[in-house]
């Protein structure tokens, strides 16, 4: 009982306490608001899914890294932990939305063997997301390759650029709205 109530005595000193009324700001490390934040009311995914909105249709970019190991097609445990967190979205989309899958590449490796890769990541995707019903079974999958870069491979002195090659990396879920 001592020991308590010593204990007590050393974490709640005079002038610790707040008076009625009184607000005290928080002290130590606290998160701070930042441009990742989700808003309420906006398309709500998790996190390495970027969100675009363009005219009539929404734009999900999952960076290759988040589904695949490298230089791989067949979805990692993360990757279905990703989709798996993505589905519900997905879901309030409707079965009215169309969808396609498309699999982008980086520029390392031959122009056929990136088309090919970019085809079996869609691929993957699709039917990983299909089997779970999160997405109409009639959805498309497209394999861009390395055609399509959102970001440099090679630095302007032409050395790689793996920050770049990285970006370029992705899978992206297009949903065309036909609300």
């Amino acid at each position: 009982m001592l020991t308590l109530a010593l204990a007590s005595w050393v974490y709640a000193q005079p002038g610790s306490w707040q008076t009625p009324g009184e607000i005290k700001t928080p002290s130590g490390h606290w998160q701070t608001p930042s441009s990742n934040w989700q808003v309420p009311g906006d398309i709500q995914v998790p996190s390495g899914v970027q969100v675009v909105k363009e005219k009539s249709r929404v734009r999900l970019s999952i960076g290759a890294n988040t589904l695949f190991a490298y230089d791989k097609a067949s979805l990692s445990a993360e990757g279905q932990a990703t989709l798996a967190k993505l589905g519900p979205t997905l879901l309030k989309f409707g079965p009215r939305s169309s969808m396609t899958i498309e699999g982008h590449t980086d520029s390392k490796g031959s122009d056929d063997y990136n088309q090919r890769l970019s085809e079996a990541r869609a691929a993957s995707v699709r039917d990983w997301l299909k089997s779970h019903r999160y997405i109409p079974g009639v959805s498309v999958t497209v394999g861009y390759g390395e055609k399509r870069p959102i970001a440099p491979n090679a630095k302007p002195d032409g050395s790689d650029d793996p920050v770049g090659r990285q970006k370029n990396r992705r899978v992206e879920i297009l949903i065309q709205e036909d609300r």
